[in-house]
């Protein structure tokens, strides 16, 4: 068929929330399944047919104005292609093996993409050469988001769900690397601390006395290697952290990073480290209604503040799965559907903006001027909202996102098709433009679609069996107009046949429906038919005004089997005309005969078929996947296991790769479709099947094509898929192809032509049908409801039994949603009824007759004595209820037993298992001894029979250790032979005390093992357990030591319980006798009788006594009768027994029934008393009577003595037996606190030796733990070598790069000033003014043409756009600088500015040179920067090898440092020892002694030190007191001199006061004067008379004082008076002055001071005048200098040479 032409794509529709870009300034690009589409924001659309193999994922650049496509395939490529031309731009190759997980466009240049597996690298491109910079190998974790940083394309950021990752780009001209900076992420809880330590605890093991301690990683420990070893910090990490899932970059270089959370990060640029700047509230606090706690801004840890208390106003989980940033601020959204604008200054987190838009948002991108975004939904939607303006948000497109599940062309003469979607929504599609034009929705999930030919309806199935009808009269304006519903369950299949003159509808049973196809007739049932197994396809193929239909169908129990019969049915207006001789039964299924219906085996499973002309069926082999066609017989086979009836493959052809295909015809049968999961449609002209056209409108990867469908012209294909894409694909015919689709055209207007009328009337009909409206759901459900009726009816039923009245079934009626199926049943069973009504009328009465006479029985049963009394069961009639009943008893009681049978199992394993571990398998059984009279309890060593394996491993270690002992004997005894030769008695000697000297003491063994039977000549010391071997060794003897000291104990302990078994014996013979005793005395004390426990006796606790069992046990029948004969034969012995024994009877006549007599015996009994003495008083008494009384009371009183005495003597016998038992127990109780005791020795020692195991134990593991990590520091140092190699071979490979790139720039600089200085040279043959003038032209250069940078943006601060208005590409500003440069120097280059007197071609050439120039310039900036460039990347591979230098030289120096500290630690054993107490001198601290920097020395040679200190000391003391005696007579002497010294001071002090003492008139008087105190009394008299004239003159002073004061103020009054009137008079006088000032001002403008003028004139021309003779004298000197330099040179010089 490839001859008719090709299929192209014509447009495609679906989008499911894929990321979505602006292209252009307001197109809108994403992926709609393989093909690119363009969305204008005035709602045109344009669609690009990507041509590769495959669907890879998709980017777009918005200022570059170009898209990337990556295909999905074996080493998949990237196409680059421009808008709108759709030019395809490059190719990228090699960026991966099998799959591209992401693409991103940088703001210039450069693509970014990220491979899948196997491979997971990150390649960076320049797309517009197709050239691959640089590569780098990521970790397999799928990326969440990507991003290039447009302020600096060097820094791409790359986020997972698990890591932040920044990677920055080095250049050095040609060659890129990529270097990662990992970002930490913080905790998801604010309540979790980053930095917590582990406190130190003091533990035991860090009170090691000379261990030294040598501190390993936790990989170390862990034994971890490699990779392992790196990752395990991250593996042990269990703190939940944020999950990054969306990013955008800040001018600044900073980071907004949004988590899946709702948490907001910021990364700081510099540092690399991410703070949160808001955690979301909890869940909890965040309810339907209204949140009750707002969401926390936090800077760290700790700090939070709440910021809203609205809901929409919280960032929540979701909230920022989509992060842009704009001038304004953070713009976010996310699954809740809310739009924020976020502002984020300092610490404050605040929502400012928000819109919400009703739809979970998957993408957000912004305009090219960052005014309007386009937010993308998942259900299928586009929204476009204008920054900062709430009320701006409007939908572009609802595409209403969902699978399609079947699509279909309307009736006949319209060009529009029908799609149905899995919720129900119906869509109808301009086949042409592919415009939606109207939907509507059925409110079901919907599973078929048919559209009628004869009507504009369509019909959709539904999963509850309803079919819908949907009126398409109006394409504007869908209705539902009707509903019915044939059968339950999913309607799998519904279709039309070529005239719409039937439906053809079948669910997932084995069952075909078929109805009247009109709306006049509401589609009215016409009946069903069986067929054999569960459908598999259904075709139908019209021939003139019969029907037939072809149902594939697969009779075996493996659904997944493709169809292995076939059946053809045929519909034919005979048999509409009249249907009720057609059907079978009331049900209305039809004869086969009516229907014709032949059934045919197929030899290969099919999995679809299609039935067409001349009786030939197309079907897919599900084996091969080929399509094969067959031939199918008009006539009925005669039987199904006859030849005819199986049906074989004729021809075969190519089909499809994967299972699952489909086929179908053209609506002319004339071509043959057939698509699959495969994701290809194959089209084949049914005269040449072997060729074919195919598409791949759909991936395999997503199940490939669901559903495909003609247009009614064949002009049009439509196919939908698994990924919600509905794709149209028109022909392209050639000449041939024309001529074929014709045929399909002419079909097309004969069947319009045919059907016009009939589609007119039932048009009509549809468009007067009323909408149909969902009927309003029941309150309560259908399962209540049917519960009720079955309810009531048994309540009825019950109410007639009760009442003896006959039941009558009622006339069952249809449910609210009855099935057609359902109806027809009903009306079957009622009319079944109507003939059947008076038989059970009959049937009913005989049975009430029966219940009233089983009701008078069993009255008559319940009368009756208990023995003639019939059990209630035996009334039953129902002997199969009855049996069904005692069956499912009996099934119940037999679950039960087996589940008892099966738990007592478990617990009969558990218990063998328990005793297998713990009592048979032990050679010693674990028993205790409990004490008489205390609580006291000792128990021996549960011991096991040693392994075969342990017990090989000490007879080896064994041998070996003796061998070694007698080598260095043997070694030792040859070395002091060989040194000192003695003689044999000497040698004796020696040897004896080396003897002495090598057995150690238990203060050095560390145990007391060697006195509790656990010493050997086999042990290592404690000092020479330095080799792996010996530690294993002495492992291995200490086990060993531990196993014999354990045996020891309980050979005593078995001694010891002997010992109580015989003693308790010995009580239980004593018990005998003390119990006889007491019967004797009638005594109740208690008697100590002892046994031994269940502690003592294990074995109790193995045996079940009758006596534990507290229920009734449980006895079988055959128990039970074996019991019985036991008691019979017990009871017939009794009875034998109780007759006439002679043995008996002749005891009792001769012995008194006794055959030993006993004193104890005698004396119980009584004195017989004489007969008189009973029935004669005492007066009535003979003599002889008398003496026999004084003989009986004789006796009497005898036996009462003997009786007496007898009971003491029993008294002290029990007494002294009770001793001898409490005796006996002190005794073993005694014992058995010794054996306690040593218990605890024996348990001590046993610590001791465990003790030193787990510490030889713990050397091994650390020696381990040492070796791995030498290993992980040798392999470490392996990979650093490596990198230290490939980062020489990089800095190398840079400096020979710049070194190469430096004499070339050196060559170009060197160039440029050649061109400069040769400037003269070039331009000699002008004058030298004109030389100068052209020069200056020369460096003449176009203004305001500065090179930018190539990551300088162009800002501008009126722009919504964060980084900057416009930014081209790099490319794009240096073409620009360029063509600015061109234009400058086009206009530079006029003639206009050419100078006077130059000549044309000079000008070109100055001109041609100055532009070769500028270029030179140009390029060397380029080349400089370049340079610059490499200069730092060379610079940074040289810190990098010189890093990896030092962390190598880092790794040896801890390499070193490790196998220093194993050979310490190997060296440096840690030694147990034993020390009594006295012997620590050490502080204890808080817990235990700190032996860390304590030293262990020998007793003696502290105790020597301690005598020689204390005889040091005493001497000392000796000295002290001495030199106390002699320094205090001294101080003494000190004493006394220096008080003497003080007192001679003192005197000469007195000495001089008399000496130097001034002899005053005062004194003089006091010394000469008899009376000095009467002269001193007349001196105060008279100065007392001096003091009041004095008063007197100063009071009259005070007066004159005042009087002038006074004066002085009336002065100063009138001089103020007179300076008031001066300051008016003043100010008088200045406004005078004033207003004649301001006249002279006013009339010196007029006047013109000529004189200032022309002096001025005359100072500016003598200064010119000075100036112009100062330059007039130079150039008369310059003049003068040149003529003398001609006159020199032309001068004759008469030189006189000297020879």
């Amino acid at each position: 068929m490839d001859q008719f032409g090709t299929l192209e794509l014509a447009w495609s529709q679906g989008y499911g929330g894929t990321e979505a870009h602006y292209i252009d300034k307001d197109i809108i690009c994403f992926q709609c399944g393989k093909s690119i589409k363009f969305v204008a924001e005035n709602g045109l659309e344009t669609v690009f047919a990507f041509k590769g193999n495959g669907k890879g994922p998709f980017t777009a650049h918005k200022v570059n104005k170009c898209f990337a496509v990556a295909e999905q395939c074996l080493n998949p490529k990237i196409y680059v292609f421009v808008y709108p031309t759709m030019r395809q731009l490059g190719v990228l190759e090699g960026g991966a093996q099998l799959e591209f997980q992401q693409l991103v466009f940088s703001a210039s240049e450069y693509l970014l993409s990220l491979s899948g597996l196997p491979d997971f690298e990150m390649t960076l491109w320049k797309y517009e050469k197709n050239i691959k910079l640089a590569s780098v190998k990521i970790g397999s974790t799928p990326p969440t988001s990507i991003c290039f940083n447009p302020g600096n394309w060097r820094q791409i950021c790359v986020t997972t769900d698990k890591a932040i990752t920044v990677w920055q780009t080095e250049q050095a001209d040609d060659n890129y690397i990529l270097l990662p900076q990992h970002v930490k992420l913080p905790p998801e809880d604010p309540n979790t601390g980053e930095d917590e330590k582990e406190r130190d605890v003091l533990t035991r093991a860090s009170t090691r006395m000379t261990q030294y301690t040598v501190d390993v990683p936790k990989a170390a420990i862990a034994g971890l290697v490699g990779e392992m070893a790196e990752r395990l910090s991250e593996i042990q990490d269990e703190t939940v952290r944020v999950a990054p899932v969306s990013q955008t970059w800040t001018p600044t270089g900073d980071i907004y990073v949004g988590c899946k959370g709702g948490h907001l990060l910021k990364i700081d640029g510099e540092l690399m480290k991410a703070r949160v700047l808001y955690y979301p509230p909890p869940a909890a606090e965040t309810p339907r209604s209204r949140a009750t706690s707002a969401g926390r801004s936090k800077t760290s840890i700790g700090d939070s503040q709440p910021i809203a208390d609205e809901l929409s106003a919280m960032v929540l989980e979701g909230s920022v799965n989509c992060i842009a940033l704009h001038r304004k601020g953070l713009y976010a959204v996310g699954t809740d559907g809310i739009l924020r604008r976020i502002e984020t200054s300092g610490d404050e987190f605040k929502v400012a903006e928000q819109c919400n838009i009703g739809v979970p948002i998957s993408s957000l991108a912004f305009s090219h001027n960052f005014s309007r975004m386009a937010l993308c939904s998942p259900m299928g939607s586009i929204h476009l909202y204008d920054a900062g303006v709430p009320t701006s948000l409007y939908p572009l497109r609802d595409f209403h996102h969902g699978q399609f599940i079947a699509v279909s062309a309307m009736a006949t003469g319209s060009e529009t098709f029908v799609s149905i979607r899995e919720d129900g929504e119906v869509q109808v599609w301009n086949v042409a433009s592919g415009k939606l034009m109207s939907s509507v929705s059925i409110g079901a999930q919907a599973t078929a679609l048919a559209c009628s030919p004869l009507a504009h309806i369509a019909l959709v199935g539904t999963m509850t069996g309803h079919i819908f009808c949907v009126d398409l009269t109006d394409i504007e304006k869908l209705r539902v107009v009707h509903r019915f519903r044939i059968y339950g369950g999913p309607v799998n299949h519904l279709q039309f046949d070529e005239n719409g003159r039937y439906i053809l509808t079948a669910p997932e049973g084995d069952e075909v429906f078929v109805a009247d196809g009109r709306p006049s007739q509401k589609f009215q049932m016409l009946g069903y038919t069986v067929v054999d197994g569960s459908i598999k396809s259904i075709s139908n193929f019209t021939n003139g005004q019969n029907v037939q239909v072809v149902v594939t169908t697969n009779d075996k129990h493996d659904k997944e089997q493709g169809a292995n019969k076939l059946t053809i049915f045929t519909l034919t207006d005979k048999l509409i005309k009249d249907l009720k001789i057609s059907y079978n039964s009331l049900k209305s299924d039809f004869k086969d005969e009516a229907i014709n219906k032949m059934q045919f085996h197929l030899t290969v499973p099919t999995e679809w078929a299609a039935f067409g002309e001349n009786n030939t069926l197309y079907a897919i082999n599900q084996h091969n996947k080929k399509i094969y066609s067959v031939p199918v017989p008009e006539t009925k086979p005669r039987k199904m296991t006859s030849p005819e009836a199986y049906l074989s493959a004729e021809t075969e052809f190519i089909g499809h790769q994967l299972a699952g295909a489909k086929i179908m015809l053209s609506p002319h049968k004339k071509w043959l479709a057939s698509y699959g999961t495969d994701g290809c449609i194959m089209l084949r002209a049914k005269g040449s099947m072997d060729r074919h056209v195919s598409i791949m409108p759909h991936e395999y990867r997503l199940d490939g094509v669901h559903t495909a469908a003609f247009s009614e012209d064949c002009q049009y294909l439509l196919s939908s898929g698994y990924d919600g894409v509905l794709a149209c694909y028109n022909w392209n015919f050639t000449s041939t192809g024309l001529s074929k689709a014709k045929s399909a055209i002419d079909m097309v207007r004969s069947r319009k032509a045919r059907l016009f009328t009939s589609q007119q009337q039932e048009d009509e009909f549809v468009q007067g049908l009323t909408d149909w409206n969902m009927p309003e759901p029941p309150s309560r459900s259908a399962s209540t409801l049917q519960q009720e009726d079955r309810e009531r009816t048994e309540r009825k039923k019950q109410e007639a039994i009760d009442q003896d009245i006959i039941y009558k079934t009622p006339t069952p009626t249809p449910k609210a949603d009855a099935t057609w199926l359902e109806e027809r049943e009903l009306e079957a069973l009622i009319d079944e009824d109507k003939q059947y009504a008076d038989t059970k009328i009959q049937l009913r009465t005989q049975i009430r007759d029966v219940r009233r006479t089983i009701q008078e029985m069993m009255k008559d049963n319940e009368g009756q004595p208990d023995i003639e009394k019939l059990g209630r069961h035996e009334f039953d009639l129902d002997v199969d209820e009855q049996s069904k009943l005692q069956s499912l008893g009996e099934a119940e009681i037999a679950r039960v037993r087996e589940e008892i049978e099966f738990d007592n199992l478990a617990k009969m394993y558990l218990r063998d298992m328990i005793k297998k571990e713990c009592w048979d398998e032990m050679k010693v059984k674990g028993r205790a001894l409990q004490a008489f009279n205390s609580n006291l309890e000792v128990s021996n060593f549960p011991m096991k029979e040693r392994a075969e394996a342990v017990v090989n491993a000490l007879e080896t270690v064994t041998k070996r250790r003796q061998i070694e002992i007698a080598e260095l004997a043997a070694r030792k005894q040859e070395i002091e032979q060989g040194q000192k030769p003695a003689s044999h008695d000497d040698d004796l000697g020696e040897g004896e005390e080396g003897e002495e000297d090598s057995k150690e003491l238990p203060s050095t063994t560390g145990s007391l093992g060697a006195q509790f039977g656990g010493g050997s000549d086999l042990f290592y010391s404690q000092f020479e357990l330095h080799t792996r071997e010996q530690k294993t060794t002495q492992i291995i003897l200490l086990e060993d030591a531990i196993h014999r000291i354990k045996n020891t104990f309980n050979k005593e302990f078995d001694e010891v319980f002997a010992k109580k078994e015989q003693e308790i014996s010995k009580i239980k013979d004593k018990n005998k006798r003390i119990v006889k005793i007491m019967e004797d005395l009638d005594l109740t004390e208690e008697i100590m009788d002892y046994e031994l426990g269940a502690l003592e006796n294990p074995e109790m606790l193995l045996t079940v006594d009758d006596s534990e069992v507290k229920v009734e046990k449980f006895l079988t029948a055959e128990q039970r009768k074996k019991l019985e004969e036991q008691e019979k034969i017990a009871e017939e012995r009794q009875r034998l027994e109780k007759g006439d024994n002679a043995r008996e009877r002749a005891l009792d006549m001769m012995m008194g029934g006794v055959l030993e007599i006993k004193k104890e015996d005698e004396l119980k009994k009584d004195v017989p008393k004489p007969h008189f003495m009973i029935s004669k008083a005492e007066e009535e008494w003979s003599e002889d009577e008398k003496k026999l009384a004084g003989d009986y009371e004789k006796k009497v009183k005898d036996l009462t003595e003997e009786r007496e005495k007898y009971r003491k003597q029993l008294e002290t016998e029990l007494r002294k037996l009770q001793g001898i038992i409490q005796d006996g127990m002190s005794g073993f109780d005694e014992t058995l606190n010794t054996l306690f005791l040593k218990k605890i020795k024996v348990m001590m020692v046993i610590y001791q030796e465990e003790l030193k195991i787990q510490r030889l134990r713990f050397a091994l593991l650390k020696e381990e733990e040492l070796e791995v990590r030498e290993k992980e520091l040798v392999r470490l140092q392996q990979h650093k070598k490596k990198l230290k190699q490939l980062s020489s071979e990089a800095a190398s490979e840079s400096s020979k790069n710049l070194a190469k790139f430096k004499d070339e720039y050196d060559i170009l600089l060197a160039e440029d000033k050649v061109m400069d200085r040769s400037f003269k040279r070039e331009f000699a043959d002008v004058s030298a003014i004109m030389q100068d003038q052209l020069y200056r032209l020369f460096r003449k250069r176009p203004r305001g043409q500065k090179f930018k940078g190539v990551d300088t943006p162009v800002l501008d601060v009126n722009s919504a756009n964060p980084f900057a208005a416009e930014r081209p590409t790099t490319a794009r500003q240096n073409a620009a600088a360029q063509a600015s440069i061109d234009a400058a120097l086009e206009e530079m280059d006029r003639e206009s500015n050419m100078p006077e007197g130059l000549e044309g071609h000079v000008w070109k050439r100055m001109c041609t040179y100055r532009k070769d120039k500028i270029y030179s310039e140009q390029l060397v900036k380029v080349k400089s920067l370049v340079y610059a460039e490499m200069t730092d990347f060379e610079q940074r591979r040289k810190n990098e090898d010189v890093a990896l230098e030092e962390e190598i030289r880092d790794i040896e120096k801890q390499i070193k440092s490790l196998k220093e500290d194993r050979q310490r630690f190997t060296l440096n054993l840690e030694v147990q020892l034993m020390l009594k107490q006295g012997q620590v001198e050490v502080d204890a601290g808080s817990f235990v002694h700190d032996y860390t920097n304590s030293v262990l020395t020998h007793r003696t040679v502290v105790e020597e030190l301690n005598s020689t200190i204390k005889q040091l000391g005493e001497s000392k003391i000796t000295s002290m007191v001495e030199s106390k005696d002699f320094r205090k007579g001294i101080i003494q002497l000190e004493w006394e001199h220096k008080r003497m010294l003080m007192q001679m001071t003192d005197l000469q002090n007195k000495m001089k006061d008399i000496q130097f003492i001034k002899v005053t008139r005062e004194i003089q008087a006091f010394l000469n004067e008899a009376d000095y105190d009467a002269k001193k009394q007349q001196e105060i008299a008279i100065l007392e008379q001096t003091i009041l004239l004095q008063k007197k003159h100063h009071d009259k002073n005070m007066r004159e004082k005042k009087r002038t004061f006074n004066e002085l103020q009336h002065t100063i009054q009138s001089k103020d008076k007179e300076n008031s009137g001066l300051d008016i008079e003043l100010k008088e006088v200045n406004v005078c002055v004033n207003e004649r000032d301001h006249i002279d001002q006013v009339n010196a403008d007029r006047r013109m001071d000529t004189g200032a003028e022309r002096r001025y004139q005359e100072i500016v021309q003598r200064r010119k005048l000075v100036d112009l003779a100062k330059a007039q004298a130079q150039e008369v000197a310059v003049l003068r200098a040149e003529v003398e330099r001609l006159r020199m040179r032309t001068f004759p010089a008469l030189v006189q040479v000297e020879h």
